[in-house]
């Protein structure tokens, strides 16, 4: 297979030897994709600080025949999220976002559609800015094009707050923000502001549904719980 270049975003990295990586990314054309880069840890020209999560990059690409993973000849910044980083609890939520997207789509399984969601969730997602209420509806946006949707017609009466003790619906709040939200443009989206409360609730009812329709426990949930105090057991509706 010749040489093709793809944007992609980057989901996970993980050290390989003394120098190179092993990159879990998102592509727009192939879809998920493993790939190594050689002497990543060296090379400045070719990964100029690319090669980390919620980057967005264009990867120029190589497989060679019989081999298991490509080989990342060099990758161009488009977006390095920067702002994700400056904030934990945001880079929590955010940090799902990815692993969702890592354990729901199979290899080289080209999806434009989750592309174009998780892209446009990280784009909206910024520090010093009100961004819990475009993360809710980017979750909510992921989970339906990864075909996990939630009805929406259903949500006042079914949604359920899982727990050790008898479960309880969502709010009305709640219940509001997940059932409009996504019906409003990006801007206004910003602007929507709700409890203390309701965001404890959609939080522990998205992460629960993330966890109920993933093979395995997610790193990124377990974190997120413990930064935030939630009982696992709320997470985990196994």
């Amino acid at each position: 297979m010749p040489r093709y270049s793809t944007d992609a975003i980057i989901l996970h990295t993980r050290d390989f030897l003394e120098s190179d990586k092993i990159v879990h990314a998102l592509t727009r054309e192939a879809g998920l994709v493993t790939a190594i880069a050689k002497g990543a840890h060296r090379s400045r020209r070719r990964f100029p600080g690319t090669l980390e999560p919620f980057c967005e990059v264009c990867m120029e690409l190589h497989r060679g025949r019989g081999a298991d993973l490509q080989r990342i000849e060099s990758a161009t910044l488009i977006n390095a999220h920067f702002s994700i980083r400056e904030d934990l609890d945001l880079l929590g939520y955010s940090s799902v976002l990815l692993e969702v997207v890592k354990e729901n789509l199979g290899p080289y399984d080209p999806t434009p559609a989750t592309y174009e969601c998780l892209k446009n969730a990280l784009a909206a997602l910024e520090a010093g800015r009100q961004w819990f209420t475009p993360w809710s509806i980017a979750m909510v946006n992921l989970l339906r094009v990864l075909g996990y949707g939630i009805d929406m017609d259903t949500l006042s009466t079914h949604a359920r707050i899982p727990g050790n003790a008898a479960t309880r619906p969502l709010s009305a709040e709640a219940c509001g923000l997940l059932e409009t939200g996504c019906r409003l443009e990006q801007g206004v989206l910003h602007r929507v502001n709700v409890s203390g409360q309701a965001k404890r609730e959609i939080t522990t009812y998205l992460l629960g549904v993330c966890s109920k329709v993933s093979a395995r426990p997610l790193k990124t949930v377990a974190f997120l719980a413990k930064l935030l105090d939630l009982d696992m057991n709320q997470c985990y509706m196994r």
